[in-house]
């Protein structure tokens, strides 16, 4: 199987340099998942609805990453706390 290579957004990286190291390494962590598959089975990855291209929501404690797939690239769009992924979400409409 193909690994995906990750592109941070420039928005995404002003996000991670919001949180503190402890944070960040938690987020990378998890996001390290999505270069073996961007589309695991489960309750913490989910498409976005409601869009005409496919955004995909990575669920981590209380943090969201938003990222669409290119080819073989995962694009990373933000990192953000769960309060504003609503009004970025409302955004991609």
């Amino acid at each position: 199987m193909d690994k995906f290579d990750f592109i941070l957004s420039p928005k995404a990286v002003k996000d991670l340099d919001g949180f503190s190291n402890r944070i960040c390494t938690k987020i990378t962590n998890a996001m390290s998942v999505l270069k073996e598959n961007p589309f695991p089975r489960g309750k913490l990855i989910k498409k976005i609805k409601g869009t005409k291209t496919d955004y995909y929501r990575l669920r981590n404690d209380k943090y969201r990453v938003f990222y669409m797939v290119e080819g073989n690239e995962v694009v990373i769009l933000r990192v953000l706390d769960k309060k504003d992924a609503k009004r970025f979400i409302q955004t991609l409409s």
